[in-house]
């Protein structure tokens, strides 16, 4: 099973995935070099030394087996649905790892996901 799981998710464009993060994180660096007030949106992701990029990758109900977000009070998930469940977040978080990066829950929406990775800050010279 996670094997399948981890097949499936290789076969996404992890060169396009990556390659988007890496321009998600020079957005930032531009955006505070072009308007320095925005340093307190930046947040964690950001700091002298490199930025994280982010990609959205879907939705908690859109990618995994059992296409269902839990809460503590659910009562609607079964003990396989869980499992197979685990071994696919298993098998993303293997993925994304080897890509480089990581994977988060969104803030406003926890079930959204997203590939997080930190590029370093390019020397410049001024």
């Amino acid at each position: 099973m996670a094997r399948t799981y981890k097949s499936r998710i290789m076969g996404w464009d992890w060169d396009g995935i990556v390659s988007d993060t890496r321009l998600d994180a020079v957005a930032h660096v531009n955006a505070l070099t072009d308007y320095p007030s925005n340093d307190e949106r930046c947040g964690e992701g950001c700091g002298d030394d490199g930025h994280v990029g982010s990609y959205y990758l879907g939705t908690v109900m859109a990618l995994t087996p059992s296409g269902k977000f839990y809460m503590p009070w659910t009562t609607n998930q079964t003990a396989d649905d869980v499992e197979r469940d685990q071994r696919w977040f298993e098998a993303l978080e293997a993925v994304a790892s080897k890509h480089g990066g990581y994977v988060e829950s969104g803030d406003g929406d926890p079930t959204d996901l997203y590939f997080m990775r930190y590029w370093p800050t390019p020397e410049r010279n001024d």
